[in-house]
């Protein structure tokens, strides 16, 4: 195993898409849990730190998800 296997990259990448498009700010405790998440896995958190992720992050990384795909339907369709 390497350092970094245990890394969720598709979660680094989603929120450091959220950080460019200001959903998330980087000096936020929602950012740092985040981070653990990323590292670490979500069992990793606390009860208030998987509160702050379900409030936060969660909601963030659903809208963006779904705007992605709207994004790669439009991008695909014919013109």
């Amino acid at each position: 195993m390497g350092h970094n296997d245990h890394i969720d990259f598709d979660l680094y990448h989603a929120v450091e898409q959220l950080i460019e498009e200001g959903d998330i700010q980087p000096d936020a405790p929602a950012y740092g849990i985040a981070q653990q998440v990323i590292h670490q896995g979500y069992d990793s958190l606390s009860d208030r730190q998987r509160f702050l992720y379900e409030r936060d992050i969660s909601p963030a990384l659903i809208k963006r998800a779904k705007q992605n795909r709207i994004n790669e339907i439009m991008n695909s369709a014919p013109d």
